[in-house]
């Protein structure tokens, strides 16, 4: 049974995870057997760096800054869900629902910036999320 107001209808195993968890279904639904809303939770990043760097050919751009990862707007399509399983989450409604939120994401651009050897150049926002 599908979350209400959630894109992903399920979460499936983190392909990397040794043990995982499977939930009764009576848990997942309310006394009448409605779905319980499925409530977003904010998680701390402390990344060290924001900006990543590629030196893909077919990708216009080298810089990239993601201020958190996860997105709650569950896009089936998102090309992005498979990093959650990087972090011990599934590709599915914990893509969705969990979102880890580089507290210092100021901080770290900013630092970046001030660097001597820092370039100036497009920094492409948001590439694996949608802020």
């Amino acid at each position: 049974m599908r979350p209400p107001a959630r894109g992903a209808g399920f979460n499936p195993d983190n392909r990397f995870a040794a043990q995982h968890t499977e939930l009764e279904p009576d848990a997942l639904v309310d006394d009448e057997g409605k779905p319980l809303p499925l409530r977003t939770t904010f998680l701390r990043d402390d990344s060290q760096s924001i900006i990543s760097w590629n030196d893909s050919p077919d990708i216009p751009f080298r810089a990239g800054l993601n201020p958190y990862r996860g997105c709650e707007h569950g896009c089936a399509y998102c090309y992005a869900r498979p990093t959650h399983e990087y972090l011990g989450y599934s590709a599915g409604l914990d893509f969705e629902s969990r979102i880890m939120v580089k507290l210092h994401a100021a901080e770290l651009l900013r630092a970046e910036f001030s660097k001597k050897s820092w370039k100036p150049q497009t920094i492409m926002m948001s590439g694996v999320t949608d802020c």
